[in-house]
């Protein structure tokens, strides 16, 4: 019997309509197909004040964070703005830390609205989220609005980036799931229910 997954997808676009949201609502419709269960977090939706570290945390913070000590693996799915992540992401992970994240596999997206997309966007999110202790798959996923359609139909070559890039992060979660079962097997724990 496979065991339950839950993948947690974060959109980091401040966009409404948003391309990135569309781009995740795709992978996430691709992961549920998989059998994975999603949930999906939209910072839009959050409306986070500017972190102060002296201040008590928003309510949402906190539901976002017990979302993500949850998580299996996570999506995480940002317009490109400037040749980097947005401020409404970096707000988002100021509040957050290591509890969050620690080994948990993390598969990167970029959107832009140019010719080509999201190289160093990748990069800078990679670096933070290593910095957070998660585990940044290799695989990550870039797309401009010029190499699709308002539908999201997606030419054979980019389509098959997208399953590559859902496979990489799905691979990562088995592996997260099987390591923690051996590790609670040396100890003597009961498997917790998530």
């Amino acid at each position: 019997m496979e065991q339950e997954r839950i993948i947690v997808l974060i959109n980091g676009s401040m966009n409404n309509p948003s391309f990135t949201k569309k781009v995740l609502k795709e992978v996430e419709k691709r992961l549920q197909k998989n059998k994975a269960k999603t949930m999906f977090i939209d910072i839009r939706d959050l409306q986070l004040p500017v972190y102060d570290p002296k201040a008590e945390s928003p309510k949402e913070i906190i539901e976002v964070s017990n979302i993500l000590k949850k998580a299996d693996g996570l999506v995480v799915g940002v317009p490109e703005y400037h040749g980097s992540y947005t401020g409404a992401v970096k707000n988002l992970l100021d509040y957050l830390g290591f509890e969050e994240f620690q080994q948990t596999p993390i598969a990167l997206l970029a959107t832009a609205g140019g010719i080509k997309s999201g190289t160093n966007t990748l990069n800078h999110l990679r670096l933070v989220f290593r910095n957070l202790h998660g585990h940044v798959i290799p695989q990550q996923f870039a797309i401009s609005k010029n190499e699709t359609n308002p539908e999201l139909e997606l030419d054979p070559s980019m389509d098959l980036r997208l399953e590559k890039f859902i496979q990489g992060l799905e691979t990562e979660v088995h592996k997260k799931l099987l390591f923690e079962k051996w590790e609670k097997s040396q100890s003597g724990e009961v498997p917790a229910e998530k």
